[in-house]
């Protein structure tokens, strides 16, 4: 598989979020939160993902684009590891909770954490 972001992974609709929000399962790592909820709509991948970072952290639009940017780039570097462990299909919201601006090196193990627990989580619910 390629390790390329396209745009059929990318999280949009507004239906989708007010279902994760309202009644998404979650995994937490610092900085990371992972929202997910499974969904019944046919997809090309098995998961659709969006990436938030607070505004109240972050006044900065630079810092916060600077910052999903580089969480974008691990996810899309470790995703086919991450596919090939999924057999149902999910949406997702990863949102970074911290107030620094960390290093991709530091932030990569904790958010393959945080995967790692969604995965866990969701193999013992099936």
């Amino acid at each position: 598989m390629y390790q390329t972001f396209q745009k059929t992974e990318i999280l949009k609709s507004k239906i989708a979020f007010g279902d994760l929000i309202a009644d998404g399962d979650s995994a937490k790592k610092f900085p990371f939160v992972l929202i997910w909820n499974k969904v019944d709509t046919l997809q090309k991948r098995p998961l659709k993902i969006a990436f938030s970072v607070s505004k109240k952290r972050f006044p900065l639009a630079v810092d916060r684009n600077a910052m999903k940017r580089k969480i974008r780039e691990i996810y899309r570097l470790n995703k086919t590891e991450w596919y090939s462990k999924l057999d149902a299909n999910y949406a997702a919201l990863i949102i970074y909770t911290s107030k620094e601006k960390l290093k991709s090196t530091e932030m990569e193990p904790k958010l393959k954490q945080v995967f790692d627990r969604f995965i866990a989580d969701v193999k013992s619910t099936n």
